[in-house]
């Protein structure tokens, strides 16, 4: 049995948050290479590597936190481990704006790594050793903040049994980003969970069980075979977002010169969840979320 310690500071102050995130918080080591390796072979990096905050709950958060713009509006529900990574991790979140109290401090586990390979192309290859993530319970996503947060953020860098928990726990909306993508086992239950659903084009081709569409008419297809009734937001990276709900709209992004595209995808998740909290109408919270992603590609680091 893992020894914990609990509350990991950043104390809330009684305010109701407006968006919890339930998720996963990492340190990214950051490698950059010329181009990406094909398998089995080894490339050499630039000397450019680094060290950063990161996984796609506490990316997400930290979108959150800066399209809100008030600080405890984002609250942060994870698992860290007790060594430096900890502190980095929760350091930025705080000085974010995040609240971190409830964040859990895991004794004698080391905090989550993922290893990001970047190249020339703002291409990237992400490995992810989950560390104190996995040991994400269903009693800690049952919290007060959790219940009474107008939008619930999820996605899968923690145990499913976690999310599903934070799930049933909350009475807002529920927004799940499948990433990374489910068991075929994990699907139905995922998705009989979710409000509204944010998929990348990988993404819902692997919920279909097809290879991924290229056009705008075979990822309307593929949403349609999905057996959920809510909203889908489909990420396009350069060509936007696709929303399928009663009609389809396309929403284009911006023309930008991208840097690094690691946590595009997470700054989109939080930006949307932010303006869905506050009563934004659906487009209108899709096109600022686009927006968002697409200036976030401009700097390096996943935030």
């Amino acid at each position: 049995m893992i020894a914990e310690e609990s509350g990991a500071g950043g104390a809330r102050g009684g305010a109701t948050p407006a968006v919890a995130v339930v998720g996963s918080l990492n340190v990214d080591r950051v490698v950059p290479v010329r181009e990406l390796p094909a398998p089995g072979a080894t490339v050499i990096g630039t000397g450019a590597s680094r060290l950063g905050p990161g996984g796609k709950g506490a990316n997400q958060a930290a979108a959150a936190a800066a399209a809100s713009g008030r600080p405890g509006a984002v609250v942060m529900v994870g698992a860290v481990g007790d060594d430096d990574g900890a502190d980095l991790c929760l350091d930025d979140l705080a000085g974010r704006g995040v609240d971190t109290s409830r964040v859990r401090r895991v004794a004698r586990v080391s905090t989550g790594l993922a290893t990001v390979v970047l190249d020339d192309a703002s291409q990237n290859l992400i490995v992810v050793d989950p560390g104190a993530n996995a040991g994400l319970t269903p009693d800690d996503v049952r919290c007060d903040e959790v219940r009474d947060a107008a939008v619930v953020l999820l996605q899968l860098e923690v145990p499913t049994a976690a999310v599903l928990a934070a799930a049933a726990h909350a009475t807002g909306e529920v927004v799940l980003n499948p990433a990374p993508s489910p068991g075929p086992d994990d699907v139905g239950e995922l998705l009989a969970a979710a409000d509204v659903l944010v998929p990348n084009r990988g993404e819902l081709a692997d919920l279909v069980g097809e290879p991924e569409a290229s056009g705008v008419d075979g990822v309307v297809a593929q949403v349609r075979a999905l057996p959920f009734d809510g909203v889908v937001v489909v990420t396009m990276g350069a060509d936007g977002a696709l929303v399928v709900a009663e009609t389809v709209e396309h929403v284009e992004a911006p023309r930008v010169a991208a840097v690094d595209t690691t946590g595009a995808g997470d700054c989109f998740c939080g930006a949307l969840a932010v303006g869905l909290a506050e009563g934004t109408p659906l487009l209108e919270a899709v096109r600022a979320a686009v927006r968002a992603a697409a200036e976030s590609v401009t700097r390096p680091g996943a935030r």
